[in-house]
């Protein structure tokens, strides 16, 4: 079944802004086009405007992509001039964060015929940097950002604790709480469903019948170096019992670091390397795992791979940050730990591994019931509409005043 459904609101002309877009594996990225796509089936005209990506992309639909070469990049972060001129639209979607769009969206609502079209903000990430990158994503942090944000029509976020934890967002909360929704991130419930290791990835790696398998799936690239995958590998080496593997699917210039910390702390044979995953075989991993392992820290701020998880029917054991706390409910979906903490993750993957088959199944059940309620496709189109017809109607009255 599509995500398409008979729409609530006139189609509409909507343009995506996004640093990365599929067929690059980073979650903000998959999530844009999702929206895209369904948008599209509803009756939307839709365009995205994004850099080219190494891979082959899925096919996105009706959904206009334009894959513009940046004058440059830093890192995820292109400078695509062209996207300042972005004209014709009923709204303007940039997903953020977007080093150089931001500033160019703003460039381009200081001409009279742009600042018609409606801006709305979709906030996933702060911007979070080690070593020389720091100063410089820090600084935006205090100065595009919130100029951005200021600008939006609405906001959409993916949790209000998540909002919360976020300066400028909190400030905008306080004075002009009617420009933030809350929008979760999305899953697609019947892709992602529960079931057995049918693909045979348990035997594939080399995994003993009767082992607890943990999964942890992650862009392993110095973009995402809050995923922490050395916490886990960590974890899974201090646990007495030997009888627990860990399937690590993602891959990235920091994969290669992480094998040999596997191979360090003595577990190169319990923790399994699978390499870039496309997302379409990713419910395959989740359901050749007993539960799921997510032990970033912040500016994670929803984890998309745990609703994947959930949907999957996997109890999940995941680090407490805001947002995450929207996601997994302590006992009930899975388990909470605190960040950078190896020997809570085993005290948690121990807990998990004693309840059994039975007991994880339970809990997998309740996180199934909840992703079909709050977090599939064809519930966040129809908030996403309302969140554009908002959005325009701001726009309206601003120009009106």
């Amino acid at each position: 079944m599509s995500d398409a459904a008979v729409p609530s609101h006139p189609p509409l002309r909507i343009a995506h802004l996004t640093a990365t877009f599929p067929p690059y594996p980073g979650g903000a990225g998959n999530t844009a086009f999702r929206f895209a796509r369904g948008q599209a089936e509803r009756g939307h005209h839709v365009e995205v405007f994004t850099s080219p990506a190494e891979g082959n992309a899925p096919d996105p639909g009706e959904v206009v992509v334009h894959r513009i070469d940046p004058v440059f990049a830093i890192g995820n972060a292109p400078l695509i001039p062209s996207i300042a001129a972005v004209d014709g639209f009923d709204v303007v979607h940039i997903h953020y964060p977007f080093i150089f769009g931001s500033e160019l969206t703003l460039l381009g609502r200081l001409t009279r015929r742009r600042r018609r079209q409606a801006l709305l903000v979709h906030y996933k990430n702060r911007l979070v940097a080690k070593g020389p990158r720091r100063l410089a994503f820090e600084t935006y942090e205090h100065t595009v950002a919130p100029l951005l944000v200021r600008a939006a029509d609405r906001i959409c976020v993916l949790s209000p604790d998540h909002a919360g934890s976020v300066p400028y967002l909190r400030r905008i909360t306080e004075r002009h709480p009617e420009k933030l929704l809350e929008m979760p991130n999305g899953v697609d419930t019947e892709l992602f469903v529960p079931g057995n290791d049918e693909a045979g990835v348990r035997k594939e790696a080399g995994i003993p019948e009767g082992a607890v398998v943990a999964a942890f799936v992650a862009t392993l690239d110095r973009a995402h170096h809050f995923k922490r995958l050395d916490v886990a590998i960590d974890a899974i080496a201090a646990l007495p019992n030997g009888d627990v593997h860990l399937l690590v699917a993602g891959g990235g210039d920091l994969l290669a670091d992480f094998q040999r910390r596997a191979g360090e702390a003595g577990v190169a044979d319990r923790v399994h390397f699978l390499g870039p995953v496309p997302h379409g075989d990713l419910p395959n991993i989740l359901r050749a795992a007993d539960l799921m392992l997510l032990t970033t820290e912040p500016p994670e701020s929803f984890g998309i791979v745990l609703i994947e998880a959930m949907a999957c029917g996997l109890p999940v054991i995941a680090t407490e940050y805001p947002g995450v706390k929207a996601v997994v409910d302590e006992g009930e979906t899975g388990l909470l730990v605190p960040p950078a903490h190896p020997k809570a993750v085993v005290g948690a993957i121990e807990r998990l591994a004693d309840a059994g088959s039975e007991g994880r199944a339970a809990i997998g059940a309740a996180g199934r019931a909840k992703a079909e309620r709050l977090w599939s496709w064809p519930r966040l189109l129809d908030r996403m509409d309302a969140a554009y017809a908002e959005a325009i109607g701001e726009r309206h009255r601003r120009l009106a005043s």
